[in-house]
């Protein structure tokens, strides 16, 4: 398999071999919380894979409607497979074409190649519309016909479907199919073509493998109804354009929106001539998505399967918006978030199915004090810091007098806690049977360096909103904090520091990428000399080519292989595990104690040998959730990570390229 990169385009050509087209996967979304996705050879191998997964309810009630197509060509005689929705439909085909390129410039685009000739498919979904459009280009040296099968279905994403009942499929005129489920008369699904003809299958493909669903310990098979085919007959050069969406289409609206869509990327990436960052913006684009009931604008955590998250959007915000110039859509984010603080708490996730949010966190309202700061340093923005106010005060006295979960500063040293058996509020919040992997109640390490620093953040924004009762409370407590922190935390015996203090008093030893959290913000909270040692502990333990582990493997419970059914991987998930997105806190974390030139020297090389290799595998173009902590590192969870991509982006704008904005304050 060769790769190729240049100022856009990330390409993977395969030559027959499709196993490895057959593991890396690629994803289109519309800005609405919709996707498109799959292998790149178009086996389905998840039950998210799928053409068309409308977001019913922007940015939640995905639904999956065009699950997939089924390419061949019959030319000479002979029949040409250019994908396959499973591995075991027995339609007589060869195998694959010969050569066979994917690649993203910045479309998603692949090209098949034989001694006929070369069969070009562009896929693109439209901005802001829940459909998909499919442009097929044939350059044939013989007459050939291509025939696209399409299947369909109308489930929620997660679900996986069952051959009962079935699917109609009536025209409404030459170019426009309506489908519907039977028993029913509404049609849930439109199909404009350019076709010469459809031909009726009507037929349920049983049994069909997922692969991916079997090693995750899921149910691992499903039913796909092959609802026909269109044909195009070719002599020389043609086309056959393909719209599929929710609302009726015209055929001849196909090269309209291919062109509206590259322009639009296109301009994602015109101040850029460097390859890997024109990659990250173009993933960054693929997070941001509007809520319609609201009309603003909020973030999905991660394809395929998340929604919008408060701690993942707060710390994803510097990334996928200040980075890229965006900053209105940062405010709206901002907004959308500080509307629904209750208590002083902002919602840690907005369910799937609607409903109220869950607020069973205890830092995503210190994340958001840390998110204000960077929009702040941005924008100048002094009216909307007025604007929300009123939702920082909400917070520091939440906190101060006691909120939901126990979490409350302590009288005391000033430090933060939180109790609630059977909870997990952190951000290692993995739960096995009802119980937490990691429950960390007491004094989480992170929690408090995120805590002091929004203190200390509060205390310095306060002289801007002219508010100096809230600064001088706010400034007489970091003080406390930055006094306590390091008596309390600090492990003399490992030369770090404490994972956690629990409610006993006992300190938690475990040696865990949250201590990095203490030096990866502005304000400081140990000396100089003991953030070295923090430093070697993480870089000789924790470090990885891939991100940081969340614990080192010398530790009781280390698991460094993520994989299995969902109580073995939620049981993995925080107990070595590797997350890409602490690139941000490690990079950070290098300026504050080595300066530029330890960034240089140590992120430059590491991060930038990580992006030119994982940027053409997994999912092609975006960045993985988390890593197994054993080499060789093989990504898992989500295929694409809001935080991910996020503080990867944030890191190379801000420290490999110098273009990180000077702090408003002094920052120690």
């Amino acid at each position: 398999m060769n790769e190729s990169k240049d100022r856009f385009a990330i390409a993977v050509r395969w030559h027959g071999d499709e196993q490895e087209a057959n593991e890396r996967e690629w994803l289109e979304t519309n800005g609405l919380g919709g996707y498109a996705c799959g292998t790149l050879s178009g086996l389905r191998t998840r039950r998210y894979h799928g053409l068309l997964i409308a977001a019913r309810n922007p940015p939640t009630g995905r639904t999956t409607l065009l699950t997939g197509v089924q390419e061949k060509l019959e030319v000479g005689g002979q029949r040409f497979c250019l994908s396959r929705v499973g591995r075991d439909e027995g339609y007589g085909f060869s195998p694959m074409v010969s050569v066979a390129t994917f690649q993203r410039d910045p479309l998603t685009r692949w090209t098949f190649e034989g001694p006929w000739g070369q069969v070009s498919r562009v896929v693109l979904m439209p901005y802001l519309k829940n459909a998909v459009v499919l442009r097929y280009s044939v350059f044939s040296k013989e007459p050939i016909v291509l025939r696209v099968w399409i299947f369909v279905c109308e489930r929620d994403h997660h679900w996986v479907t069952r051959g009962n009942g079935g699917f109609w499929a009536r025209e409404r005129n030459r170019t426009l199919i309506e489908v519907g489920a039977v028993g029913s008369d509404r049609p849930f699904l439109y199909l404009c073509h350019s076709a010469d003809s459809f031909e009726w299958e009507g037929k349920w493909w049983e049994g069909v493998a997922l692969p991916i669903e079997r090693e995750r310990g899921l149910e691992d098979w499903e039913d796909l109804f092959a609802l026909g085919s269109f044909v195009k007959k070719v002599n020389g050069e043609g086309r056959l354009d393909l719209i599929a969406g929710i609302e009726p289409e015209d055929v001849w609206s196909a090269p309209v929106y291919e062109l509206e869509e590259r322009k639009r990327r296109n301009n994602l990436v015109r101040e850029s001539s460097d390859p890997l960052l024109s990659a990250l913006l173009l993933a960054a684009d693929q997070f941001l998505a509007l809520r319609s009931s609201q009309g603003r604008w909020t973030i999905v955590a991660g394809y395929p399967w998340f929604t919008d998250w408060g701690r993942d959007s707060l710390i994803s915000l510097a990334g996928l918006t200040l980075v890229t110039g965006r900053f209105r859509i940062a405010r709206e984010i901002l907004t959308h978030f500080a509307d629904r603080i209750r208590d002083g708490l902002v919602p840690n996730f907005f369910p799937e199915g609607g409903g109220e949010p869950a607020y069973n966190t205890v830092d995503a309202s210190l994340w958001f004090i840390v998110a204000l700061y960077r929009y702040f340093r941005y924008t100048k923005d002094e009216e909307f810091l007025r604007s929300v106010w009123a939702k920082v005060k909400e917070i520091l006295e939440s906190h101060l007098d006691g909120t939901w979960f126990g979490i409350k500063a302590d009288g005391e040293d000033g430090l933060l806690s939180w109790q609630a058996e059977g909870e997990a509020l952190t951000w290692m919040d993995a739960k096995v049977w009802g119980r937490p992997v990691t429950p960390r109640q007491g004094k989480p390490v992170e929690i408090n360096a995120l805590w002091g620093n929004a203190l200390a953040l509060i205390a310095r924004m306060s002289a801007l909103v002219k508010d100096r009762k809230t600064g001088a409370k706010a400034r007489k407590l970091w003080e406390k904090v930055r006094e306590s922190f390091p008596k309390i935390f600090w492990n003399r015996d490992r030369k770090c520091l404490y994972d956690a203090i629990e409610p006993d008093g006992r300190p938690d030893p475990s040696v865990r990428c949250n201590q990095l959290l203490a030096l990866a913000l502005p304000y400081r909270l140990l000396p100089t000399a003991k953030e070295r040692q923090v430093l070697q502990v993480v870089e000789r333990d924790l470090l990885t080519p891939v991100g940081l582990r969340t614990l080192a493997p010398y530790e009781d419970g280390y698991r460094g292989i993520y994989a299995g059914p969902p109580e073995v991987r939620d049981a993995a998930y925080h107990q070595g595990t590797v997350w890409t997105w602490w690139w941000g806190p490690y990079a950070d974390a290098l300026f504050y104690v080595g300066g530029k030139r330890a960034v240089q020297r140590k992120v430059r090389p590491a991060l930038l040998a990580f992006l030119e290799r994982h940027l053409s595998e997994a999912c092609v173009g975006s960045l993985s959730e988390i890593f197994d902590g054993d080499p060789p590192h093989r990504s898992r969870g989500c295929f694409a990570q809001a935080w991910s991509v996020a503080e990867v982006l944030r890191v190379y704008w801000e420290h490999l390229l110098g273009k990180r904005p000077p702090a408003l304050w002094d920052e120690a």
